[in-house]
């Protein structure tokens, strides 16, 4: 079994030309190691990569290394992907986060940090650009101890700054000073503070001429040695999907950790009543495989043959027992308009391609007006969109001006009941949902008996409640930070089919959603403002009356740098107007932060003008038999005709 690590990094700051640095000194890359700027990387051979010399879509490789094995993940490191690089911290045991040592610590460098921390990760700091002459490793370190973590433990050479060693681990404290603790005591130490998350070294050096490379794969052996992956190979298999691709063909890749057992070729899962069978097993080598006959617990590799599994999803004997909660979603919402002779139809069916590969992207299908919508972060996955649909389907079109993403969430606790029955179908299901914490997303559990409803079953109604946007019905908008709880549920012995479930959740959930009404979110960023001293004051009363919540600034020499956090629609328009005010000398960037209340519901509800008993997408009454043939019975009166008892408790 391999370490599985993945690296991270703001865009430009030497992310894949370390992992080139890392693969070549490991012997993969035999002619030595690619470089962006020469579009020759093992890791960004996407002709988009290429041509942009960024990453667009993480990448994958293996490697040994003093007889440890290796799987390495490079990451996207545009703000704009930062949902992709989120996902790839799913697989991994341990993150090394690239800071540039020759400037500050920037805002997206935090936050994939702050990421990092929530998912459990241990991480390695790597300070980047050694071999500038503004690299300052003193001003990085009191960076990344101010804006990161107060952990941060020094490695020079082959040495760990044995004093802040000491202040997170008694034992070595008094080795220390009882004159007992040598340099590799103190790597060894540190090693085991790191998997412990109670320790972030940072190493330094130059990706770019590989000063320092050396050192970091020492310390990753040192890391490895300590490092095991306590799951039985005998057991029944368990992994988490955590990216899907498609090859040249079209054929569906789903890449997955095997968490637990030891998965083979023809080896079985079943989705609900869908079973479906592992063709083969692959290793990812950029964008090539090798064949694999097996994998074991803690293997990071790529199989074909499953079409069910979403990115995210858990996989097991069970079905899909959990789906991975993204913290990074976009903020905003754009059409894309076909050129024409090209059917929305059509453009749609490509999206929804996409769409298993970026699930970000949230696909919205306008029925009235026969459009289609996409969740975006911002300008260049915007522009890098339209690109993929050129050169993947041969499809022209365009992303319109993009609007604020809004959300909803539930305003109170509340169950919501579905029934499904026409004729020769059956299926109910009762759902209680609750508001949760902001930032959760949509969450679920069950209270009910698997003796009054199957596991399977179950797990079929946990799949449809997370297979879908649902949308609120104050604006229509996608609907999050809910607790989703199955109380109870009935099938037919003879008559439950595939699809009844899904009926019965859909219209449980928008019947709760009609009954307790929903609360407006509006997105947040982040920002981080850089402008001369002398236009201070200016910003600053710009951002107050953007109702931006303003940390203390920064002075430094002739500039002010401001941070917080502001609504993303008051934001929108904000840069171009900085730099026009600034003479092009102020800088801002924006991160997404997060949903909150919004400031203006009336205004933006009254703009959206969504009624959502005109949504026939989307209908909140339930279908009950009677005398061989189905009727409708409305939201306000479904409860009345349930098979089952309604919970009536807040």
């Amino acid at each position: 079994m391999a370490l599985t690590f993945g690296i991270f990094a703001h865009v430009d700051a030497g992310k894949t030309t370390l992992s080139e640095q890392l693969l070549y000194r490991a012997g993969v890359l035999r002619g030595g190691p690619g470089r962006v700027d020469h579009g020759d990387t093992l890791l960004d051979s996407d002709a988009l990569e290429k041509d942009r010399g960024i990453t667009i879509y993480s990448g994958q490789a293996g490697f040994t290394f003093g007889g440890s094995s290796f799987t390495l993940i490079d990451t996207p490191g545009h703000v704009d992907f930062a949902a992709d690089a989120e996902r790839s911290m799913m697989p991994l045991d341990l993150a090394i986060l690239l800071v540039d040592g020759s400037g500050d610590v920037r805002a997206h460098t935090a936050a994939l940090y702050r990421l990092l921390e929530a998912a459990g990760i241990p991480v390695i700091i790597f300070l980047n650009k050694s071999d500038l002459v503004s690299f300052d490793r003193v001003r990085a370190e009191d960076g990344i101890r101010r804006r990161l973590t107060d952990r941060a433990v020094s490695v020079n050479g082959d040495t760990a700054d044995p004093e802040a060693l000491s202040m997170l681990d008694d034992d070595f404290c008094e080795r220390y000073l009882m004159g007992d603790a040598g340099p590799d005591n103190a790597l060894d130490t540190l090693a085991a503070l790191t998997l412990e998350r109670r320790a972030v070294p940072v190493l330094s050096g130059a990706a770019l001429s590989g000063t320092g490379v050396d050192g970091l794969l020492r310390f990753l052996r040192r890391i490895a040695d300590r490092w095991s992956f306590p799951a039985d190979p005998a057991a029944d298999v368990l992994a988490r999907v955590y990216r899907i691709r498609h090859d040249d063909s079209g054929n569906r890749v789903v890449y997955l950790r095997v968490l637990r057992g030891t998965l083979r070729p023809r080896a079985q899962f079943r989705f609900g009543d869908v079973t479906e069978k592992v063709n083969r097993i692959l290793l990812p080598k950029g964008i090539s495989y090798e064949p694999a006959e097996l994998a074991l617990p803690g293997d990071a590799v790529a199989v074909t043959g499953l079409t069910v599994p979403r990115c995210g999803d858990l996989i097991g004997p069970e079905g899909i027992t959990d789906t991975f909660r993204a913290k990074v979603t976009p903020v905003l919402l754009a059409r894309v308009t076909p050129a024409d002779g090209v059917t929305p139809q059509l453009l749609l069916e490509k999206l929804r391609i996409l769409e298993d590969e970026e699930p970000a992207l949230g696909i919205v299908w306008d029925a009235a007006h026969s459009a289609v919508n996409v969740r975006i972060m911002g300008t260049v996955q915007s522009a890098v969109l339209t690109e993929v649909l050129k050169r993947r389907f041969g499809i022209d079109a365009r992303l319109e001006k993009p609007e604020v993403l809004y959300a909803e969430t539930v305003r109170s606790a509340v169950t919501g009941c579905g029934h499904y029955e026409p004729l020769r179908h059956y299926a109910e299901a009762h759902l209680r949902l609750e508001p949760g914490p902001r930032g959760s997303g949509i969450t679920f559990a069950s209270e009910c008996s698997p003796d009054d409803l199957t596991v399977n079953y179950q797990s079929l109604i946990r799949t449809h409640v997370f297979e879908k946007t649902h949308r609120g019905v104050l604006t229509g908008a996608p609907l999050t930070d809910v607790r989703v709880t199955l109380l109870s549920g009935r099938a037919h012995l003879k008559h439950t089919e595939g699809g009844d479930f899904r009926e019965a959740v859909y219209r449980a959930i928008r019947q709760a959603l009609m009954k307790a009404g929903c609360t407006l979110l509006e997105p947040y960023y982040r920002f981080e403002v850089t402008v001369p001293s002398g236009s201070f004051g200016r910003v600053m009363t710009d951002l107050t009356g953007r109702f931006a919540e303003c940390d203390p600034p920064v002075m430094d020499a002739d500039t002010v740098t401001m941070t917080g956090r502001a609504p993303v629609a008051a934001l929108m328009d904000y840069p171009t107007l900085l730099r026009s005010s600034t003479h092009g000398s102020g800088d801002i960037r924006l991160s997404p932060d997060g949903y909150d209340l919004c400031r203006n519901t009336d205004e933006v509800i009254g703009k959206a003008g969504y009624d959502p008993m005109a949504d026939t997408e989307n209908p909140p009454g339930s279908v009950f038999c009677s005398h061989g043939a189905g009727y409708y019975v409305a939201w306000y009166k479904a409860d009345e005709f349930m098979h089952l008892p309604v919970e009536t408790r807040r």
